[in-house]
């Protein structure tokens, strides 16, 4: 059985997945391993989650464009939520990709 994990942004509900296929997509992208990128998250915030946000979209959502990840951040934050709170999703989707067991969340 495939996991995902669900964010809903404006009502719609998008399926992201963390594939190593996508890792490696956000690793290219970004030009760092993705651990390296989130231990200096705060360098650069919203590249990296957007980033992350598109490459997690790939699996279930073939050709999501980067421009279009970007505007479901905007939206996201449009929708009154926090980065904080968007973190906490990404989080969520690690645990869903099998990056570490449930309930351990907190700790990443």
């Amino acid at each position: 059985m495939k996991t995902f994990y669900t964010l809903t942004v404006g009502g719609e509900e998008y399926k992201l997945r963390l594939t190593a296929s996508a890792i490696m997509q956000i690793e290219k992208k970004l030009g760092k391993s993705l651990f390296t990128a989130l231990e200096g998250i705060q360098d650069n915030m919203i590249e990296t989650t957007v980033t992350i946000l598109w490459g997690a979209m790939q699996p279930l959502n073939a050709n999501f464009p980067f421009e279009k990840a970007a505007e479901l951040y905007d939206d996201y934050i449009d929708d009154g939520h926090s980065v904080e709170e968007l973190m906490l999703e990404i989080s969520e989707l690690f645990e869903a990709s099998g990056f570490y067991n449930k309930g351990q969340t907190n700790n990443a």
